[in-house]
């Protein structure tokens, strides 16, 4: 044996240093340089596949179909199926492919990591085999990931999808379906939505990313492994966007539980959800990063905004995701700058609040004056029911004198004569409700909002999600108690929270 056989020589002779500057983002880029060079695939595609042959099939005949003007090198990944995957695979025709063949499927996260250690793309693109791409999808992600060096992680929208990232299409076949996705792919930057975390039907990341980020971590071996992704992007400094402008087809049905045992997916969403909220100190992965607000934000369309320049703050937003909402829906708006401040009340929400926002501050709410100058937002947004705070007319006059003249002010207002007060005065349930909310009728909160200055009020509700035992036993009591009761006052029972955009005066 040759004394030189052990040795792994890695050839750096036509390699340059990286350049350094005192800008991170131009660090980390100059350090990923020389996977520019001739010769090495723009992307690695790894296709994951454990048994379902036809969707298998599907899916990589429509990467080498759509997936045009990119060098792409095609890493086909077996993981232990037992139908012909394999076999199929060394049929594929592509001048750059690689087959790993995982002998048993152990989980998710070892055929991933499989991928993650062996491509020589500068961009890894994971694609599972029920995924069936489209025309421009790759070109789309890539013009989105490469217009700003703060993206680490660019997800299309999807049939079969949660996190409000699903778009539908009706199609009689595969081509009809195709033709569709054609029309829609067109790159539109007003199209694209950061968000605090994704659901990765489709991952794209640069070698960078992984590099900076770390792969997976193996506390999340089944469930939460990608809202842990997220929140380590963020925390590096990395924005997660949703490309509106491309749409792919998932072939499963998530939601009838295909291929999956119910009991056991939900033992284990629950055990991965306390391993999330344990690793991130209280963070609770849907509660407080899933808080859409789409009732509240929905007045927005209230609002007309007539600069480019917008000042907006947010009050207990928890995490961040009605900050980053607002953001989204006034850039599709086509304001161009935007200035966000976040202040809450629980030093947990801090950190991922910085990842997101301008300026954050932390404190008890009553101290919030000494943050912010009078007239400094054109949108003040408050995510708690403001009644469930001490003082909150207080508050109210406080956030108002924060608006500049025609600012809105969108707010929520517990309703303190719901369907569990009327439960707890016939003795049926006990009132537990934690945050004790001061007792403001609606028609007192107007008249507040009048009395300091609102040119307008819109009011809309929020509801109690119940069952229909609940609303029948309702409507039993209703009948009992009052022969004269209406739909209406079963409807005022069914309100969890008022929702009010106040717009103040000139």
């Amino acid at each position: 044996m040759s004394k030189d056989a052990n040795m792994l020589v890695l050839n750096s002779d036509n390699l340059v240093p990286p350049a350094t500057s005192g800008e991170l983002w131009e660090n980390r880029s100059a350090a990923y340089h020389m996977y520019d060079a001739p010769g090495l695939p723009k992307c690695s595609i790894a296709v994951i596949g454990y048994n379902r042959i036809e969707k298998t099939k599907y899916s990589v005949e429509c990467i080498l179909n759509y997936t045009k003007d990119i060098d792409y090198e095609l890493i086909l990944i077996d993981n232990g199926s037992s139908d012909g995957t394999l076999e199929y695979y060394k049929t594929v025709e592509h001048d750059n492919k690689k087959i790993i063949h995982i002998t048993k499927n152990i989980g998710m996260n070892y055929a991933v990591l499989a991928a993650r250690q062996n491509f020589k793309g500068k961009y890894l693109v994971q694609v599972s085999n029920d995924v069936y791409v489209t025309k421009n999808w790759l070109m789309n992600l890539l013009i989105c990931y490469e217009s700003d060096p703060k993206i680490g992680l660019v997800v299309p929208v999807s049939s079969n999808v949660s996190n409000f990232q699903e778009v539908d299409f009706e199609y009689t076949d595969y081509n009809d379906m195709q033709s569709q996705a054609a029309s829609y792919n067109i790159s539109d930057p007003k199209k694209w939505e950061e968000r605090m975390r994704l659901i990765s039907i489709i991952y794209i990341f640069s070698r960078e990313v992984l590099d900076t980020v770390g792969a997976v971590d193996p506390a999340h071996i089944h469930d939460f492994s990608e809202d842990d992704f997220a929140v380590r992007l963020r925390r590096n400094g990395y924005k997660l966007i949703l490309c509106r402008d491309t749409w792919i087809c998932h072939d499963h049905d998530f939601r009838n539980m295909e291929d999956k045992d119910p009991v056991a997916y939900q033992t284990s969403l629950n055990s991965g959800r306390l391993l999330y909220k344990e690793k991130y100190y209280g963070i609770e992965p849907w509660d407080d990063i899933n808080n859409f607000e789409q009732a509240l934000l929905s007045n927005l369309k209230h609002i007309d905004v007539q600069n480019d320049n917008v000042c907006i703050m947010v009050l207990e937003g928890r995490c961040g995701t009605p900050l980053l909402e607002i953001r989204n829906i006034l850039s599709q708006r086509g304001v161009s700058k935007i200035e966000s401040c976040a202040f809450t009340t629980k030093a947990k929400y801090y950190y991922d609040l910085k990842t997101i926002s301008d300026d954050v501050q932390c404190d008890r709410i009553e101290f919030i004056q000494s943050y912010y100058a009078n007239e400094a937002f054109d949108i003040i947004v408050f995510c708690e029911p403001i009644n469930t705070y001490q003082s909150p007319i207080f508050i109210l006059q406080q956030l108002y004198g924060f608006l500049k003249p025609g600012g809105a002010l969108l707010l929520k207002l517990r309703n303190t004569t719901d369907y569990n007060t009327l439960l707890s005065a016939v003795g049926l349930n006990e009132n537990n409700d934690k945050e004790m909310a001061t007792v403001i009728p609606l028609n007192d909160m107007l008249e507040q909002l009048r009395i300091i200055g609102s040119k307008s009020v819109y009011i809309s509700s929020e509801a109690f999600d119940l069952d229909d035992s609940i609303i029948e036993l309702l409507q039993h009591i209703l009948k009992s108690t009052n022969p004269n009761a209406t739909g209406d006052d079963l409807v005022n029972l069914m309100i969890k929270n008022y929702i009010l955009c106040a717009v103040k005066g000139s």
